[in-house]
């Protein structure tokens, strides 16, 4: 679908709701049959979902849609078809992100505001959606200030007293861009914590 667009002169908001979630839960459930179709050679049992900040969090989401709230529109019968998720600085805990203001806020833009952020959070926070049962890693930059390490910690905290610990890689002084500059050594740290999932 089309960016979310701000009012004239306003930059635009981060994501849409329920848009996004409408987007990254129909190109997940359209996965298996789109991989048969043109990569029939791949064994679709090994996928990993994996994201980068904003991403980061949907691969999360998508990994978690089993244990969503009844009633939401996005609640699966059982987990996707997954190996796993590596989640790369994700905002993955709200509360912890909100008080760290990251991104400007992105969190409470994404669920429309103070308004709705109480009602649709339980519904799109990561850390309130665990256990899940799919093998997770959080790879992580120590001196990432765009989604500090502390949002990292929050969900891998969230994940142990769910019962279920979430693999965290802390990389020593690696910011929030790294882990996706294919020249960087923090992203072939993630091409590993990928594969030893996905193997």
């Amino acid at each position: 679908r089309r960016g979310a667009e701000g009012p004239a002169g306003e930059p635009p908001v981060a994501g849409r709701w329920p848009d996004t979630f409408d987007d990254v839960a129909a190109a997940l459930d359209a996965l298996p049959a789109l991989a048969e179709r043109t990569l029939p050679q791949a064994d679709t049992r090994r996928t990993v979902l994996t994201g980068h900040s904003a991403g980061g969090h949907l691969a999360l989401w998508a990994a978690a849609r089993h244990v969503l709230p009844a009633g939401s529109p996005w609640r699966t019968d059982g987990p996707a078809p997954l190996r796993g998720v590596v989640a790369l600085a994700p905002i993955a805990d709200f509360e912890a992100a909100g008080k760290l203001g990251v991104c400007g806020g992105a969190a409470l833009q994404l669920l429309g505001g103070e308004e709705h952020f109480a009602e649709r959070r339980p519904h799109a926070d990561p850390a309130l959606l665990l256990p899940t049962g799919i093998a997770t890693t959080v790879v992580q930059g120590r001196t990432d200030v765009v989604v500090p390490q502390a949002v990292a910690e929050a969900y891998a905290d969230a994940a142990a007293r769910a019962g279920e610990p979430a693999g965290l890689t802390l990389l020593e002084d690696v910011g929030h861009f790294p882990l996706i500059d294919p020249a960087a050594d923090a992203c072939a740290v993630v091409a590993e914590e990928i594969a030893q999932l996905a193997w």
